[in-house]
């Protein structure tokens, strides 16, 4: 019997690339099952490129989404990872990844609990909104902001936090060590999508 392939992924990212570091160091070590066939970005001063390029992994630059949509389906990505990508996916882009279950395969990561703080600066809407705690939420990518279905969450306590700084920190060693767990079930196609009153769940198995 044959070994089967890891699962194609593309990674998106438009900043300097710490969950794109964090899954990569996964596939790495084997505790994440993938090839990172790509990884691209909107911008050309993203400190991604040259950290994917440092590794040897092909990268792109293109803001226009049919094309990008184009390359992706060429090479055949079989799940998009969105790693701190600031441009809101449209519709016609999104239907290049649907599954017959009902959701997108696309995964994000987003730095609230959601349906807390959703949208940029997350951290901060906490911070300054005086939380005890907030958290991370790794969720699949519907054509809403920060709405898709949610796969996995964990909490930390930012109540004694002096600074902005200090909760992003504390934010990054979650994300960096949340986002690879999530995705190692999600990419083995170790889960359910239950659909409770019209509302998609996801559950691992």
């Amino acid at each position: 019997m044959g070994v089967s392939s890891p699962p194609r992924i593309a990674i998106l990212a438009s900043g300097r690339g710490s969950n794109f570091e964090a899954i990569a160091r996964a596939v790495g070590n084997r505790t994440l099952q993938a090839e990172i066939a790509l990884v691209g970005s909107d911008r050309a001063d993203a400190l991604v490129l040259d950290k994917a390029k440092a590794l040897g992994i092909p990268t792109l630059v293109e803001k226009d989404q049919a094309k990008l949509k184009s390359v992706l389906m060429d090479l055949n990505i079989q799940y998009l990872v969105l790693a701190g990508y600031m441009r809101i996916l449209k519709e016609d882009f999104l239907q290049g990844f649907a599954d017959t279950r009902g959701f997108h395969r696309i995964v994000n990561i987003h730095p609230s609990l959601l349906p807390d703080f959703p949208g940029l600066d997350s951290y901060r809407q906490a911070y300054e909104a005086k939380v005890p705690q907030t958290g991370v939420t790794v969720h699949f990518v519907d054509g809403g902001v920060d709405t898709g279905p949610i796969c996995a969450q964990k909490s930390f306590s930012i109540a004694d936090c002096q600074s902005l700084d200090e909760v992003e920190r504390r934010g990054l060693a979650i994300e960096h060590q949340l986002y690879p767990e999530t995705l190692n079930w999600i990419l083995s196609e170790k889960f359910e999508i239950l659909n409770h009153k019209g509302k998609l769940h996801v559950q691992p198995r």
